[in-house]
């Protein structure tokens, strides 16, 4: 290399003092003020997640008030289970946007600071959220001596209702052997449709009460379960960043003391 290639003494102090202002630069952005913007990143994907799932259960409470109404007595029997793994899917999804949301905010703390560290490790959730009844019940409330001599009552008089009310028609009640019958199951089958509709009532006002608490569980579970994995995350990825602060700041030192002007002249 001939003498003209090499800079001045001017030029050279120049750089390295340019290069010791990027290096103080860079070491002020290593004060610790990254675990304040983790924990910030952290508060505000929570009530992102938080409305993701509000709005997501909402829809997910409508449509299960629409399949207690609509279903058939098979229907109701299996809701509840289908219900325990709807919310699983329900928290899956709220879990994944959670994570795509936040990811980036997390990377941009590292790269901020020059430090390459990679996606984050999130921790995963815990499922099933909430566990349906072990039979998945047509809920039937516990009926009483009093409740059944009642319904029994009622029983017989919707079968003798039509036979009362011949004779208001004009009708023979005895003497007319062909319509005797007719009036019979007409009262049979109103009373068989009656209890029906009765039973029915009542297990889809268990079955609602049985959905309704699911759900419950389902929102309680899911914040509690978002919480720990914030919780984790601030915990692990905070001693990483800290390890990797300190790393940084290490050989920025470094290299800010070769720099010195006592070891580099004109500087």
């Amino acid at each position: 290399m001939s003498p003209r290639s090499l800079p001045s003494p001017d030029r050279y102090a120049d750089a390295v003092r340019a290069r010791r202002a990027e290096l103080a630069q860079a070491r002020a952005l290593l004060g610790g003020a990254h675990r304040t913007e983790l924990r910030s990143e952290l508060a505000l994907s929570r009530i992102a997640a938080s409305d993701a799932a509000t709005t997501a259960l909402g829809q997910l409470s409508r449509e299960t008030r629409v399949h207690v109404e609509r279903s058939d007595p098979s229907g109701r029997h299996r809701l509840p289970g289908l219900l325990a793994s709807a919310l699983d899917t329900l928290a899956l999804d709220v879990h994944a946007r959670w994570a795509a949301d936040l990811t980036p905010g997390l990377c941009r703390i590292a790269s901020t600071r020059g430090l390459d560290l990679g996606p984050p490790a999130l921790p995963a959730p815990r499922l099933p959220l909430v566990t349906a009844p072990p039979v998945a019940e047509r809920v039937r409330p516990a009926r009483s001596l009093f409740a059944g001599a009642a319904e029994g009552m009622l029983l017989w008089r919707l079968v003798l209702l039509p036979v009362v009310a011949l004779p208001l028609l004009g009708l023979p009640v005895v003497g007319g052997p062909a319509l005797a019958p007719l009036a019979a199951g007409a009262g049979v089958a109103g009373a068989v449709v009656a209890v029906r509709s009765r039973r029915a009532a009542r297990e889809r006002a268990a079955l609602r009460r049985c959905t309704d608490e699911l759900l419950a569980a389902g929102r309680v579970a899911l914040e509690v379960d978002l919480a720990r994995r914030l919780l984790e995350l601030e915990r692990s990825l905070g001693a990483t960043l800290d390890a990797a602060v300190a790393r940084r700041r290490a050989a920025l030192e470094a290299e800010l003391r070769s720099l010195s002007p006592e070891v580099v002249p004109g500087a």
